[in-house]
């Protein structure tokens, strides 16, 4: 497969939101192009006596990724107040309880949703998708502006990095 040289911005990305399958998916418009992931690595330091000339290190905790972005909204409500409505961000990471969503995780455990980001090749020859599971939210933030309303997100997901394939 070919690889291509041109660089990647946010006119080639799109990101789309998935439950368990009860509601379908959530394709993310408006969004600022501000898609952030963090992979980390915990590595224990073992130290003789403070020094590390005789030290060695370990491989730490596992950590999960973290994840955030921001988009504009025009409504917080969509299927929540009338099914025919098409579902909106808000409710989406909320899991509003007349939305309609299923969590991605077992019954019990945090609910949870699937981010699939698809960076399209401007070239057409090696588009690419990166599959968060389980993403889970830590804060969701509304803030209302000049030109724009947004939401920005902030969450996990529950695993160590995501899963990138070619397209």
């Amino acid at each position: 497969m070919a690889v291509s040289n041109l660089t990647r911005n946010l006119r080639d990305g799109e990101l789309v939101i998935k439950d368990n399958g009860l509601a379908g998916a959530l394709t993310v418009l408006l969004d600022e192009g501000d898609l952030t992931w963090t992979q980390r690595q915990n590595t224990i330091e073992v130290k003789d006596r403070g020094s590390i000339a005789n030290g060695h290190t370990r491989s730490g905790d596992d950590e999960s990724v973290s994840i955030s972005f921001t988009a504009k909204w025009t409504q917080l409500l969509g299927a929540a107040i009338n099914a025919a409505d098409p579902l909106q961000l808000y409710e989406t990471l909320t899991f509003h309880p007349n939305a309609g969503l299923g969590s991605t995780s077992a019954v019990g455990e945090q609910q949870t949703l699937t981010f699939e980001f698809t960076i399209l090749d401007p070239a057409g020859v090696a588009s690419e998708k990166v599959v968060f599971e389980k993403v889970y939210r830590e804060s969701l933030s509304m803030s209302e502006g000049d030109d724009t309303n947004l939401i920005s997100f902030t969450g996990k997901a529950f695993q160590t990095e995501p899963t990138i394939s070619r397209l």
